[in-house]
């Protein structure tokens, strides 16, 4: 594990260390008696990779217990969604669980945690699970922890700053000052997008790339585009520069296969078929003729 990883997952036992303890050790709890709460931090989960778990519980079991909170009327999910998922697909009755008085306040403070030790975490849950526990720490609605990001940046309150300086020391995920500035913003990339990262389908740095191309059909061209052809960041960034043309894109491409050497080693058929589409190309763009 990193050392980043490590102080997440320190901030995350120290958290439930201090949390009353209901049974001493894990326990069997009945899949019937545990309910998920409702704004869980993962909110995708991959088809594929739920299979493979599932696989794994029917011949493993569950290796690590869920985290769950009495209610009324059984348990509350706090941490393990996916592993509770794959053992309902298992067929297994219960699963093993630690359970923990954890209080309203805290729930989601431990959820965020739990969630940010996840090796695949994706860049929009992270952001999200980032959001909730700065949230929780300056005990303002999640909803204004980025403007409160921006606001401290302008005009820094020592204290303020002294509590953003130590979640995120905690978390491991570098400073709050260039979290506000490089990726709390992607809470504002369009709908499309967001579900393609969310769904792991697209990567921060081209979904950032692809959320500057302001036309949405564009958008959503480049995007498939990108998807389909694995473009990077600088083939998007060239299409927004130029408007996200098409066909100028097409253009980049030619000219980058327009090479002396490339051309001279096909075939005499390929070299004479390119010979006669350059000469139509020239004439269609009203190029010098050849007057030999």
């Amino acid at each position: 594990m990193t050392k980043k990883g490590r102080a997440r997952a320190d901030a995350f036992s120290s958290l439930l260390g201090g949390l009353p303890v209901t049974t001493d050790a894990a326990q069997g709890v009945p899949l019937d008696q545990i309910r998920v709460r409702p704004g869980q931090p993962r909110r995708y989960f991959d088809d594929g990779a739920l299979d493979s778990l599932t696989e794994s519980v029917r011949q493993q079991g569950i290796l690590q217990p869920v985290l769950l909170r009495p209610v009324t009327g059984g348990y509350e999910l706090i941490a393990g969604e996916r592993r509770l998922r794959a053992a309902r697909q298992a067929g297994l009755n219960e699963i093993p669980a630690t359970v923990r008085e954890v209080s309203d306040e805290d729930v989601p403070l431990l959820a965020a945690l739990e969630n940010l030790q996840r090796q695949d975490l994706n860049p929009l849950d992270e952001v999200e699970a980032i959001l909730a526990l700065t949230a929780q720490e300056l005990q303002v609605p999640t909803s204004e922890v980025v403007p409160l990001l921006h606001a401290q940046r302008r005009a820094p309150d020592p204290d303020t700053v002294a509590r953003l300086d130590a979640v995120f020391s905690r978390l491991g995920r570098g400073t709050w000052t260039s979290f506000a500035a490089n990726r709390a913003g992607v809470l504002r990339f369009p709908p499309d997008l967001l579900t393609l990262m969310r769904s792991g389908q697209l990567e921060y740095t081209r979904a950032a790339a692809l959320a500057r191309i302001k036309d949405d059909a564009l958008r959503q061209e480049w995007t498939q585009r990108a998807l389909k052809e694995g473009l990077g960041v600088r083939e998007i960034t060239a299409a927004q520069r130029s408007g996200g043309s098409a066909l100028t894109s097409r253009t980049q491409r030619v000219r980058k296969l327009m090479d002396d050497r490339r051309i001279a080693a096909l075939g005499r058929r390929e070299q004479t078929r390119v010979q006669k589409l350059l000469e139509e190309l020239e004439t269609l763009l009203g190029g010098p003729q050849d007057t030999d």
